[in-house]
């Protein structure tokens, strides 16, 4: 249509009170979206801080060391056990010509053993999922940088691709998706059912004891991040990182109550994040479902409550 077209057009618009009631409205779901939004990312950033804390920086066991009664958010029980010293570590694989590994990760805990990652995690676990199968599917754009939950997803019968389930992590392995954080833990499917996506995501699923969000909050951490990017080969714009660069990458495999500990700490974290990211998408179909009938007078807006207009 031509500009003089459109702007000759009548449109028909609420009383400016409606108007004010109609953004009321409208402005109350968007504010709720919004708070589940802020909640959700400071439950994960605390998640996060507690992670490196335990397992990356050894925190309690530098405050043990130092004659601490404890430390915040760990239990008692889990502090108590424990140890009092460092050892040097020391790594446990010869990296292979074209691999870069790591330096070192410095000392750690006396007790805790040093290990691959692809020992303490399954990576690109088998999934099992018939091809043609009508199955959730989430492809690249939508896979989060920030924040653990995915925007959308679809479903889509099952021809190609990587296959996972709750619990497990996904990592995009290309530039630019790998240096910009899509990463995402999966929590959004049934009970029993198998999601799939790009062939270009790692998956990873910590063994027990270690809980699933381990993998999550570790795949989130810059030294995991950068080992990725340095492991990245291929010719420019489609450089990859392998999942065999997870045999070269190590950890300190913590003991079972410090992981079981992790667990009971941060998992609520992550189901109260769940939730709430349930709540935003139901609240966000209500919120575009509304508009446009409130905008055309279908539905009114009420002294208590919206009215359907026949």
């Amino acid at each position: 249509l031509r500009t003089e077209v459109v702007q000759a057009m009548d449109v028909a618009l609420p009383s400016p009170s409606e108007q004010r009631a109609i953004a009321s409205v409208l402005g109350a779901l968007d504010d709720k979206i919004e708070q589940n939004r802020r909640t959700a990312q400071t439950l994960e950033k605390l998640a996060r801080a507690i992670f490196r804390a335990w397992f990356v920086d050894f925190e309690p066991v530098k405050a043990k060391a130092a004659s601490a009664a404890g430390f915040p958010s760990m239990p008692q029980s889990v502090f108590d056990a424990l140890p009092t010293r460092f050892v040097d570590s020391a790594l446990s694989a010869a990296v292979p010509a074209g691999r870069q590994g790591q330096a070192g990760i410095g000392p750690v805990p006396e007790g805790w053993e040093v290990k691959c990652l692809s020992d303490v995690f399954e990576v690109n676990p088998k999934r099992a999922l018939r091809k043609g199968v009508i199955a959730p599917y989430l492809d690249m754009k939508n896979m989060p940088t920030a924040g653990h939950a995915p925007t959308a997803w679809t479903e889509r019968a099952f021809g190609s691709g990587m296959r996972f389930q709750n619990g497990d992590t996904l990592v995009a392995r290309i530039t630019p998706c790998l240096e910009n954080g899509k990463t995402a833990f999966v929590d959004f499917l049934a009970e029993s059912e198998i999601g799939w996506g790009s062939t270009e995501y790692i998956v990873l699923h910590p063994r027990e004891p270690l809980p699933p969000v381990f993998a999550y909050c570790l795949a989130r951490t810059p030294e995991f991040r950068d080992f990725a990017i340095q492991n990245m080969s291929g010719t420019s714009g489609r450089q990859r990182v392998p999942a065999t660069a997870m045999d070269y990458y190590h950890m300190a495999d913590p003991p079972e109550g410090a992981a079981v500990a992790f667990a009971s700490v941060v998992e609520p974290m992550f189901d109260s994040i769940r939730a709430g990211v349930g709540e935003s998408r139901k609240l966000a179909e209500m919120r575009d479902y509304l508009l446009p009938r409130l905008l055309s007078g279908k539905v009114r807006v009420g002294h208590s409550a919206l009215e359907s207009v026949a």
